[in-house]
């Protein structure tokens, strides 16, 4: 019976390995649920750690994504982490530390809102102590940030904002909202009028829509000449396969993009990852 089941989720492909997610089945390293006490700010920082097969600190330094949850909170880190441990089976990227902040939602990744302090607790305390523990990169151009719906506006964001930090944004499907010159939009980002030059020169961006559209930002990026890597899923149902996390499980016919199983599986979760590691240096610290 065990085995029967086995082969049913695999034939389902990765939506229906949440069951095996889950239950914590990974090749690297995946450790839910770790914290760490800010030395700045004193407060308990909650995190999911992922290290790769093959791990040993001696080996270092590693390549990271930081991974930032959406606006309800949840990271769904198990079912991403099987995304990204079959492309790099296939070769399309390798070796990467992946730590996912939890507890911020509602926030847009900002200090300040909702009592949170999500870019100090992460950016100043939580990395700091990730890279001397586990041998992680220091160096910009082997950090991507990384995120879903708020958390891909909080990637928008911080890529642009600390662009001494990370080298690599990835945006899945962010929302409307985004703007460069509005100060009242929900995710205000005027480093892209003010460091565009810098921008154009050392960010890598790729934007993954779904559900949501970001077609006034992307406008934006167009007018200050920001090149940027786009791609829509399609409105097809038969581009689905059976068992994707893109359809409603209620109703196949039905669509289901905005959730981030969808935006890291099929041939563009392949892509995504093939982005970062493109683009990606290795061998610095």
């Amino acid at each position: 019976m065990k085995f029967l089941l086995i082969l049913t989720f695999s034939a389902l492909g990765l939506c229906g390995m949440q069951v095996q997610a889950q239950s914590g089945v990974h090749k690297g390293q995946y450790q839910k649920n770790l914290t760490y006490k800010g030395p700045v700010t004193g407060d308990e920082i909650i995190y999911t750690l992922y290290l790769p097969p093959g791990y040993a600190k001696e080996k270092g330094p590693y390549p990271l994504i930081v991974f930032l949850h959406g606006a309800g909170g949840g990271n769904s880190s198990s079912q991403v982490m099987q995304s990204y441990e079959a492309a790099r089976k296939a070769g399309k990227i390798g070796n990467f530390a992946v730590v996912f902040p939890e507890k911020y939602g509602g926030t847009v990744w900002r200090d300040g809102v909702k009592g949170k302090r999500p870019e100090t607790n992460v950016l100043k305390e939580l990395l700091p102590y990730l890279e001397k523990e586990h041998a992680l990169t220091r160096n910009r151009g082997g950090r991507t940030i990384m995120g879903f719906s708020m958390g891909a506006a909080g990637s928008i964001y911080w890529g642009a904002k600390y662009l001494e930090v990370f080298s690599t944004a990835v945006a899945l499907d962010a929302g409307g909202g985004t703007s460069f010159t509005d100060p009242k939009a929900r995710n205000y980002v005027p480093e892209y009028g003010k460091k565009t030059n810098a921008i154009q020169e050392t960010l890598k961006l790729r934007l993954v829509q779904g559900g949501l559209n970001t077609r006034k930002f992307r406008d934006s990026l167009d007018q200050l000449k920001i090149s940027y890597d786009y791609f829509q899923l399609p409105n097809d149902i038969a581009a689905y396969p059976a068992g994707s996390c893109c359809l409603n499980k209620k109703d196949p016919n039905r669509k289901f993009l905005h959730n981030p199983i969808c935006m890291t599986e099929n041939v563009w979760g392949m892509a995504t990852w093939a982005f970062i590691e493109k683009n990606t240096q290795r061998g610095k610290k």
